[in-house]
């Protein structure tokens, strides 16, 4: 079962990374150049910015989330469900260092939202993503959709996901998804991503040389 679950996130990470670079239009050299010229440490930045266009979610309130909630500020977006054992709770509490460590540096104004975008609609009922997010950070924004919502903006942004196979009603499934977190500018646009495994350290200082 292990072997088969390791088979399954190398495929799915395999699948993520063709997609980011066929999507932008650049192969994994130029990402590496991309990453050099930026003089960063972790985060790989898009040659060109990539427009998502729009998109209907609904956030842990039942507001409307679009592209609109993106503009105006950075963001960092990750991926996840909040019956992941491991990666997701991780990675949010390295956001929510990332997000201390700007707050309390020179970079503060421009210190990006967070947003946790729930890949498992089923069982992630807006009143159980509220609680989730708060325990990383009281801003963290999470956000979800049916399937038919999520799937078009997990392409665009270059995320692979699987739902498990389960019975209706079902509460004993897996879900296997990217561990990268992606970051947007002011316009709503993908400037980079940071791949997984993401390091506290690292991210903050690379969003504060972009910042400055």
């Amino acid at each position: 079962m292990t072997e088969k679950r390791s088979e399954i996130q190398f495929i799915l990470l395999a699948i993520a990374v063709a997609a980011l670079s066929a999507a932008a239009g650049f192969s994994l050299w130029q990402l590496n150049q991309a990453r050099q010229h930026a003089a960063v440490t972790s985060l790989v930045v898009l040659p060109e910015p990539r427009a998502l266009g729009d998109f209907s979610l609904v956030d842990q309130h039942g507001e409307s989330f679009s592209i609109e909630r993106l503009r105006g500020r950075w963001s960092l977006v990750f991926f996840g469900f909040t019956y992941c054992p491991d990666i997701c709770p991780s990675t949010l509490y390295d956001l929510r260092q990332v997000s201390d460590t700007l707050a309390d540096g020179d970079a503060s104004e421009a210190a990006p939202q967070v947003v946790f975008v729930s890949v498992d609609p089923e069982r992630d009922s807006l009143e159980r993503l509220g609680e989730y997010v708060s325990w990383f950070g009281p801003d963290f924004v999470g956000v979800t959709g049916v399937p038919e919502q999520l799937a078009p903006l997990a392409q665009r942004i270059g995320v692979a996901y699987r739902v498990e196979e389960h019975a209706p009603g079902s509460q004993d499934y897996s879900v296997d998804h990217s561990a990268s977190v992606f970051l947007t500018d002011p316009q709503g646009r993908l400037h980079g991503v940071f791949p997984a495994p993401v390091e506290a350290g690292a991210m903050a200082h690379d969003l504060a040389a972009l910042f400055d």
